[in-house]
């Protein structure tokens, strides 16, 4: 995909939150607890069925990682190949001063 830097850090930060959400879910909601309390009985039973499936959960994730790791590389590669012009003397403001 052709796009700016711009819309592509935005893109990452996307991705960065899309990652997060997907961890949390492998986390906490990927089972789902069904507790069974019978009256008159001391019998508590738990049932835990998955909601989701935990290979696709992480494949996901990786796919997300390989995502921003892609969009980083491409950032950095195009900042090392653009120059910027300033009216700034580095050379002046990093001098000792007299």
């Amino acid at each position: 995909m052709n796009k700016s830097i711009n819309e592509w850090m935005v893109i990452k930060k996307m991705l960065s939150e899309r990652r997060g959400d997907l961890k949390q879910l492998r986390q906490a909601s990927a089972v789902k607890s069904l507790i069974t309390q019978r009256y008159g009985e001391d019998v508590t039973e738990t049932k835990n069925e998955l909601q989701y499936d935990t290979k696709l959960v992480d494949r996901r994730i990786v796919e997300i990682q390989n995502a921003d790791m892609l969009i980083d590389s491409a950032i950095k590669q195009s900042n090392a190949v653009i120059k910027v012009e300033l009216p700034v003397d580095v050379d002046q403001l990093l001098s000792p001063m007299e």
